[in-house]
């Protein structure tokens, strides 16, 4: 069973925060049948914390409770649980019926009302799962002893199994940019190769820091994308949204955050391990101007200043002093 510590649970967490972000998810990748009975506008994200201490470790407690069109004083608990391993968990049906029965059991010690939980499974791994029932796991075979087990309905979505397009249609583009740099987390060459398509789904207004800024963070954090990568992610970007991207790198290399603290770590990230390697830094300072990239932002990309920026640029008879 997984422990949901890690970086990628954090940043799951962080998309999901926000009720806008969690329902445009929803409303694209709930079975249609459920969407006809839950009334999303009404979804909102629980404060109270409804896993148990010896269950935390598991889960990463991101619950929602919604409304039902049929009857609005009716609510349902959407319990997501975000599977970030890059293989499957034989066992996550188990941990989500400990969740649901202990939930319920604590409902009625505290004489609480008891309600319907759905269960989300949001798997992020490349490898293929199908998830097993329990009398599966059991090693049980005759229908007699199949009637008396105990199964767990839930919604399975695979980020491999969604195309770029779905994504992009998420109606809050931020959020369809956050789906979009999980999906390949553990592709790198197939990252780098998205990230064009990540930056143009920031949109325009979104204002550099925020979640933004927590997007970005977490793909410079995660991966290794060199420089040349990054230029050319911005080769095809509006400008309006490069100078948003390049405010955000800024902000983030001069508070040396990730998580609160990195301490360069993020500079290392962006600049592809760069550090001696003048000719490389030369390259890219040459294609980034070649495709239109300023001086300060090029000064920003590769860690050079300005006047080092120029002295390549006009060493190479891009520009003249």
């Amino acid at each position: 069973m997984k422990k949901a510590n890690n970086i990628h649970d954090k940043f799951v967490k962080a998309s999901f925060s926000d009720a806008d972000r969690a329902i445009a998810f929803f409303e694209k990748f709930l079975p249609e049948q459920l969407l006809q009975v839950v009334n999303l506008s009404t979804l909102k994200p629980l404060q109270e914390s409804y896993i148990q201490a010896d269950l935390k470790e598991y889960f990463s407690d991101i619950v929602f409770e919604v409304s039902c069109f049929e009857n609005s004083e009716e609510k349902a608990d959407i319990v997501l649980l975000f599977e970030h391993k890059s293989s499957p968990d034989p066992y996550v049906l188990i941990q989500l019926g400990h969740y649901m029965f202990s939930h319920w059991i604590k409902c009625l010690r505290d004489k609480r009302l008891l309600k319907p939980i759905i269960p989300v499974i949001y798997y992020q791994g490349k490898k293929k799962w199908n998830i097993k029932p329990f009398f599966y796991l059991l090693g049980v075979t005759s229908p007699q002893i199949i009637r008396y087990i105990p199964e767990v309905q839930h919604h399975f979505i695979a980020l491999s199994s969604l195309s770029d397009e779905t994504i992009s249609n998420i109606r809050d583009h931020l959020m369809a940019a956050a789906v979009m740099a999980q999906k390949n987390v553990f592709d790198m060459p197939t990252l780098a190769d998205d990230l064009a398509k990540i930056f143009r789904l920031f949109p325009e207004n979104a204002g550099a820091g925020n979640f933004l800024e927590t997007i970005f963070v977490y793909l410079l954090s995660v991966s290794d994308i060199p420089n040349e990568e990054f230029i050319k992610a911005l080769e095809y970007t509006p400008n309006d949204i490069k100078k948003n991207i390049m405010t955000t790198y800024t902000r983030i290399k001069e508070e040396g955050k990730i998580e609160g603290k990195i301490e360069g770590k993020l500079e290392g990230k962006i600049e592809g391990k760069l550090e001696g390697k003048k000719e490389s830094i030369t390259e890219v300072i040459l294609k980034g101007f070649d495709n239109n990239l300023d001086i300060v932002l090029l000064a920003n990309i590769t860690g050079q200043n300005e006047d080092q920026v120029r002295t390549i640029l006009v060493k190479n008879h891009k520009i003249k002093l």
